[in-house]
């Protein structure tokens, strides 16, 4: 294909007259050959040979002539070729230097084909050929290969695909660039100089189309002027080497121009490329980086712009940069109006100085959040506009202000009333606070780089601190109470909270102690601890306390044979007494009693005041066997019986008196402390039905009792079926006696018995575990009430206190089953009151603390019930969220009469108003106990003085009787 395209074309070239035969003005196969080896490479070379092969066989010259000949031809296309390649030649003339190089490459390949070739005519011919015959062989050549080798290169589909999307403005062109050629060289006019005009017309496709059409248009302009002098038309057509030498350099001029013009072109484009890809690889490292590249401009009439940001504009500014372009203003409109004058001065002093701008400020967003901001800004002057060019890098520094903010209250914190202390990974101390020197009276001088003091004693052995040492390699934190030691060598309590310190990679690096002085709090857990366990006028263990020691004895059993007894005894006819002489009589005979109790047991056994005149006697260590054991106890009950009926000297009378004494026998744990108590209560009941001064010992015939007990436990579970509770709701008042709130009251309607007091089925209930159900029933029932009460205007106001029992409150999903019921019946959870007792809580304060907190958060308050009748530990009384203390009825139905209930009243009442929380009291029967309340700053009450637990409808009235009650009516 390459060999005929190459014949072709030799012989379209002879048609265009030439004084030398054989030689064309214009040569376009050197062009198909430079073209053809560039593109396909070495085997083009034999293609091209063989074409000129056959041309110069045609012309009639002899074959090694032609053969000498054709190398000739191919030697020059081959020599450019190679040129071409050394220089790194781009054959779509992008750059000037491929120009160049291309020009220089076919002056010298053309250059030695057409030297070689007259050569071997001046030698074949023995004669030198005329000068002009080199010269039209180069300068044909020349023309051939300018015209057709970037055409040739050219004609590719995408250049074709990018012609057809311009194929108007290709073909208006290719229109007015022939007729312009027309009228220059063909029409009557072409004596006018206008042939250089082409040259203008070729910048056209040179600029806006690509080199294929410019390439095609130097061909046309070239087959015009050489059709112009076939025809001996001006300005080619005159005879003589002049017209031919000025037709060449028509040719090669336009051609030149042509590639330079596409090449320049290229370049700009090229470089128009890369400055945008510079600009977008700017503007990713630029949205990259934390903060916001732009450029502010201050022009000599003050007005601002903004030439150039970076694309975190919008996150950082919450603005387009096309907002801001044109005017700045946008920006320091939404600066924080607190921040805009010191802001501006340290703008106006960068100015004067030509120097750095630095400044920190707050910038509204516009859901009127507030970030900090920082702005370091360098100013450049621009002299030929007067204005000053400010290159700004701004960043979002709320997290460190946020970061120094905290630490100013961590620096206030360790200031604080807490002592604390900080220690490296040795316990070696680093620094302390002034609350530790002020608690402690150690100086920083006396404990930096020590251990820190610790008090050694038999409770607090060095066992006892590796204990918390592996606490807090384990868990990171240990809180608890210590005694430490002060300076001067006193010894104090402390409640203190150790913290490992980890870095990133879990390293232990620091401890932190914060500790407060307990001192103050003990005395109050000593006094309460005297008030809650044991009885104020015999000083013997109370019920609590004798409960606690019959719960460790009982596990204590589990590990010996030993037998132990509980006698329950009671004073016959004590009443009497207290009738006839007076309670201060029977105060007296009971503090009398007590003595002689403890006078006839051991220092191992333990003599308890349950109330009123009951007594138990705890018989510890007894014989393993059973006889001998029963043999012992009844010893030791018939002396006390004996010692008991002597008589009492009291006040100025004798009185003689008897006790009934109830014995129950136990051993390991077969049984539990309500169990020994109901036993020994029944062998002692059994005393009274035999007369009364006697002693008796539990018997299994008594197990009567317990099937009543367990017909009881079926019938509960018969009531929690079908529904057979209710909810009373006795009222709770203010200090004007209006109604606040009411505390549900569980009751059962058995339909043979009727309402059963909920003293008998209660206890059951915790024991069975029935009362988790039953409490979830109760607290669904009072949510269900509230929602009704806040649609009626006479009960919207009220709160309702819930007792919720320990079992109960210690299920593990009771935050998110009482959180379901709020949001199920969707009421203000602020009118519900949970109320938990002293055990409940402190059974496992973190955790009771963490679900108060929890359901604390959804606005349910707290009550501690029966606040003083257990040990509260003040110590973590004030971490409990309570809202409310609750005094116990025991210590207010006694209140006028005993000066020691009266004391702890006072002391709970004072007790709840230091810890802020508010202070209700149940059980009041009178209006005494009312106003000695109300004087000691109590201002909340429940009692059967307002009301009594009334049924839902009942209740509904008395609310809707209130409401309409005038202010200041009493309502008793």
């Amino acid at each position: 294909m390459m060999i005929g395209l190459y014949f072709s074309s030799g012989q379209l070239g002879l048609t265009i007259p030439n004084q030398t035969p054989a030689l064309s003005l214009i040569w376009l196969p050197s062009g198909i050959a430079v073209f053809a080896i560039q593109r396909f490479g070495r085997p083009m070379i034999s293609a091209c040979f063989l074409g000129a092969m056959l041309l110069n066989l045609q012309f009639g010259h002899p074959f090694s002539s032609a053969v000498i000949l054709s190398t000739c031809s191919t030697a020059g296309p081959g020599l450019c070729c190679w040129l071409l390649r050394k220089q790194g030649f781009d054959p779509y003339f992008s750059r000037r230097r491929d120009v160049a190089g291309f020009t220089i490459g076919i002056l010298a390949g053309n250059g030695l084909s057409s030297t070689l070739g007259m050569l071997w005519l001046h030698i074949s011919l023995d004669q030198a050929p005329p000068l002009i015959s080199w010269l039209t062989w180069w300068a044909g050549d020349l023309a051939g290969t300018l015209l057709l080798a970037p055409l040739l290169w050219n004609l590719s589909r995408r250049n074709f695909q990018l012609l057809g999307e311009q194929w108007t403005e290709v073909s208006l062109f290719f229109v007015l660039f022939c007729a312009t050629n027309w009228f220059i060289f063909l029409s009557e006019y072409n004596r006018l100089p206008l042939k250089f005009v082409t040259a203008f017309l070729m910048i056209w496709p040179a600029l806006r189309l690509n080199i294929c059409v410019a390439a095609m248009a130097n061909l046309i302009a070239a087959l015009f002027a050489a059709w112009s002098a076939l025809q001996n038309l001006t300005p080619f057509g005159n005879d003589g080497a002049g017209s031919l030498f000025t037709l060449w350099g028509y040719i090669c001029i336009l051609s030149l121009i042509t590639l330079t013009t596409t090449a320049l072109q290229a370049e700009r484009v090229r470089a128009g490329k890369e400055v945008e890809e510079a600009y977008q690889r700017m503007h990713k490292i630029a949205s990259r980086l934390p903060g916001l590249i732009l450029q502010y401009r201050i022009l000599p009439d003050k007005s601002t712009s903004i030439p150039f940001a970076s694309a975190a504009i919008w996150s950082l500014l919450e603005l387009q940069h096309d907002e801001v372009r044109a005017d700045a203003m946008p920006i320091f409109q939404r600066v924080h109006p607190d921040d805009r004058e010191h802001g501006l001065q340290v703008f106006k002093d960068a100015i004067q100085q030509m120097s750095p701008w630095q400044n920190e400020f707050r910038y509204v967003r516009r859901d009127g959040s507030v970030r900090w901001l920082y702005i370091d800004g360098l100013p450049e002057k621009e002299m030929e506009t007067d204005s000053i060019l400010w290159h700004c890098f701004i960043t979002d520094i709320t997290e460190r202000k946020q970061a120094e903010s905290e630490l100013r209250i961590a620096a206030c914190t360790f200031e604080s009333q807490e002592g604390i202390f900080v220690t490296d990974a040795t316990w070696r101390i680093l620094k302390i606070n002034q609350a530790f020197t002020r608690i402690s009276g150690f100086e920083p001088a006396d404990l930096q780089g020590q251990l820190p003091p610790r008090h050694i004693s038999a409770s607090q052995s060095l066992a006892f601190f590796k204990k918390i040492q592996a606490t807090l390699d384990e868990m990171h934190y240990w809180h608890g109470e210590i005694w430490n030691i002060r300076k001067d060598g006193s010894v104090y309590p402390m409640l203190i909270t150790l913290t490992a310190i980890l870095d990133e990679r879990g390293t232990l690096t620091n401890y932190i102690g914060s500790f407060t002085d307990v001192s103050r709090n003990k005395g109050y857990e000593a006094e309460i601890r005297n008030l809650a366990f044991y009885d104020s006028l015999t000083q013997l263990p109370n019920r609590r306390l004798l409960m606690d020691r019959l719960s460790h004895l009982i596990s204590i059993s589990q590990r010996n044979q030993s037998h132990s007894a509980i006698l329950f005894i009671d004073l016959d006819n004590f009443k009497t007494l207290n009738d006839t002489r007076g309670h201060d009589a029977g105060d007296l005979l009971l503090v009398e009693t007590s003595r002689r109790l403890s006078s006839c047991v051991r220092d191992s056994d333990t003599v308890a005041r349950l109330g009123g005149d009951e007594f138990v006697v705890v018989l510890e260590e007894l014989s393993e066997q059973r006889d001998e054991a029963m043999h012992q106890a009844d010893k030791i009950a018939e002396k006390i019986r004996q010692t008991l009926s002597e008589p009492y000297q009291i006040a100025d009378f004798e009185h003689h008196g008897s006790s009934s004494i109830g014995v129950c026998m136990f051993s390991g744990s077969d049984t539990t402390v309500k169990d020994l108590f109901k036993r020994a209560d029944t062998a002692m009941y059994e005393a009274k039905t035999a007369g009364r001064n006697a002693v008796r010992f539990f018997d299994p015939a008594m197990q009567a009792i317990l099937i009543v007990r367990m017909m009881m436990e079926s019938n509960l579970r018969i009531a929690l079926s079908q529904q057979q509770f209710e909810l009373h709701y006795q009222c709770q008042v203010n200090a004007d006696r209006k109604l606040i709130g009411a505390e549900a009251l569980l009751r059962w309607r058995h339909p043979d018995r009727g309402y059963i007091s909920p003293a008998e089925f209660i206890p059951l209930a915790e024991e069975t575990g029935l009362i988790v159900a039953i409490g979830n029933w109760v607290l669904e029932t009072a949510c269900a009430q509230l929602k009704q009460w806040e649609q009626n205007a006479a009960t919207a106001h009220l709160s309702l206190a819930v007792n919720v029992s320990a079992k109960q409150f210690q299920q593990s999903d009771f935050v998110e089953l009482v959180t379901a019921m709020v949001k199920r019946h969707a009421f203000n959870p602020a009118h519900l009151k949970i109320e938990l007792t002293e055990s409940t809580i402190l059974d496992n304060v973190d955790a009771t603390t963490e679900k108060m907190s929890q359901l604390g958060k959804s606005g349910i308050g707290f009550s501690m019930d029966d606040f003083g009748t257990g040990y509260s530990s003040l110590a973590y009384l004030q971490r409990l969220p309570l809202n409310q203390l609750k005094i116990d009825q025991s210590f207010v139905r006694d209140l006028s009469e005993d000066e020691n209930d009266a004391t702890i009243v006072r002391t709970i009442i004072s007790l709840g108003i230091n810890l802020g929380l508010h202070v209700i009291a149940e059980g009041v029967e009178t209006e005494a106990q009312h106003n000695f309340l109300l004087a000691h700053h109590c201002h909340a009450f429940q009692g059967y003085l307002y009301s009594k637990p009334l049924p839902l409808h009942d209740f509904l009235l008395l609310a809707s009787q209130q409401e309409h009650r005038p202010s200041g009516a009493s309502h008793a």
